[in-house]
């Protein structure tokens, strides 16, 4: 019998009406900015969210409106530009806008797009059944090996093919 992973916290995206509040107090005031020209790493590229709580504006800069409040650690995203400390990201919905560097994590994440993903304890499909998880789960990526990555939590471990989950490039290899 295999581990079924359920979604132990719900992420939730708030849109900018309900999270008026929110960007009082995380961040609503304008900030002295350090001037730097992007990170040096490449883009596009995956990110992960470092807080719980993380504001998507619909420019960059903390003068911009709040477009979205991301209010899941480790939700990942895909950084498309940079411009000063600033990140334009697209998560796993499409949606498109830009937080600030500090709030993010080199770490890796992916987020199950499939409905009941079976992991498998090696990266083929005859591999026996680590465990399943549901849609919406975050899985720490652990490395990549052509279309399978392995993936982990606290609770489970196993490989999975790259079209079930949201995280990675295509083709990229992780070690």
């Amino acid at each position: 019998m295999s581990l079924v992973i359920g979604m132990t916290a719900q992420f939730t995206v708030l849109p900018v009406k309900q999270a008026a509040a929110l960007d009082k107090i995380h961040g609503g005031e304008p900030e002295a900015k350090t001037v730097i020209r992007g990170s040096g790493l490449p883009v596009p590229r995956f990110v992960s969210l470092k807080s719980d709580v993380v504001n998507m504006r619909v420019g960059p800069g903390h003068e911009y409106p709040l477009q979205w409040v991301y209010l899941r650690k480790n939700l990942p995203l895909k950084v498309i530009s940079e411009f000063d400390v600033w990140r334009k990201v697209v998560d796993h919905e499409g949606e498109t806008g830009w937080v600030h560097g500090q709030l993010v994590s080199l770490k890796r994440y992916s987020v199950i797009t499939s409905s009941n993903a079976k992991l498998r304890a090696d990266p083929s499909q005859q591999a026996s059944v680590t465990a399943v998880a549901e849609a919406g789960v975050l899985m720490e990526i652990q490395y990549c090996e052509g279309q399978w990555c392995r993936l982990g939590t606290e609770n489970a471990k196993g490989w999975l093919e790259r079209h079930q989950f949201w995280g990675v490039l295509p083709n990229e290899e992780l070690n």
